[in-house]
């Protein structure tokens, strides 16, 4: 991440003249700032500069799979290419929204890498066509993916290079519904929870569709953009999601765009009040999906396709920043 020096104009005449009293800062951005000209011994111009905040470090990327019983789950480890990879850091788990897979993830997690720290996106078992890991879609289900993230988590803090008490996970839409559920299980031991529009209304989308001809694939489904097996749709019918979360006690941020007409914020407002212990952050205009890789079947519905990751990023790694401080830091 970099900043820009501060750029003013100064109405330099007056500030320099015998009978001026004051002088005015007008920032690019921001309020004007008076200062008095006893107060100041010398005006300095400086030039605008990219400066970084910490400098980005190179990121290794390496395929690594997990286990669920004797499923392989795909994923990819990112980490600070300059520390051995027997360091133990920080670690962030990424779980993909429904449809996607791992690569969805790829610039939070490299972002991450980049930062510091260490970064694990995997494909849900079934969980798209495109799914690298074992399992049909026809048997995924919120709570077989529950299943997958569990092990995945279990099999990283055996990791020689995961700090095992430094465990967060990062959940995109139905990814952020499962990472949900997930922290509520204690045996986890997740230290901090990020959900992007996080699909707490599957129940209601389910309920919804079911007045159509159903959500699954034997129904109308959504005009062929995305459909759920039975099996998904039976699991989900009914439940109560937030009877099901608000246990987690760490902190937890959820990061959802004001426009998103798949997942209502609404969803998320409710969700923070809750958890003891959270934070909503709302990017304005964004829809459902903050980059191009986040889309899913919807593809650039009502402008879905902007990215938004300039605003998304920092969040992440400033909450990274408080929660899991960096040796450097």
């Amino acid at each position: 991440m970099t900043r820009k020096s501060l750029i003013i104009s100064v109405a330099v005449a007056s500030a320099l003249s015998a009978a001026a009293q004051s002088i005015v800062v007008y920032p690019v951005s921001g309020d004007p700032i008076t200062y008095k000209m006893a107060d100041i011994s010398h005006i300095e111009f400086l030039p605008a500069t990219d400066e970084p905040d910490t400098p980005e470090q190179e990121v290794a990327v390496t395929e690594l799979y997990c286990h669920k019983g004797d499923s392989q789950i795909y994923g990819k480890l990112y980490r600070p290419a300059a520390v051995a990879a027997t360091e133990a850091l920080p670690t962030v788990i990424l779980a993909h929204s429904a449809s996607l897979t791992a690569d969805a993830m790829n610039a939070y997690a490299t972002a991450l890498a980049a930062d510091g720290y260490c970064a694990y996106a995997f494909d849900f078992c079934g969980g798209s066509d495109d799914s690298r890991s074992d399992g049909a879609t026809a048997d995924m289900t919120v709570f077989t993916e529950v299943d997958d993230l569990k092990a995945v988590i279990a099999e990283l803090k055996t990791n020689a290079g995961v700090d095992a008490s430094k465990v967060f996970v990062l959940g995109s839409s139905q990814g952020g519904l499962v990472a949900a559920l997930t922290a509520e299980d204690t045996q986890t031991e997740l230290a901090g929870l990020i959900l992007f529009y996080p699909a707490f209304n599957i129940p209601d989308l389910i309920a919804l569709m079911d007045q159509y001809g159903g959500f699954g694939t034997g129904g109308t489904g959504m005009g062929g953009m995305m459909s759920y097996s039975e099996a998904f749709c039976d699991a989900m019918r009914g439940y109560d999601v937030y009877a099901n979360i608000g246990g987690f006690a760490r902190p937890v941020i959820i990061v959802h765009g004001s426009n998103d007409f798949i997942v209502k914020i609404s969803y998320s407002e409710k969700a923070v009040e809750t958890y003891p212990d959270a934070t909503l952050y709302t990017i304005e205009g964004a829809n459902h999906g903050f980059n191009a890789d986040n889309l899913g079947s919807y593809g650039s519905l009502l402008g879905g396709a902007a990215d938004y990751d300039a605003q998304v990023i920092p969040i992440v790694l400033n909450y990274m920043h408080a929660q899991a401080p960096l040796a450097a830091e």
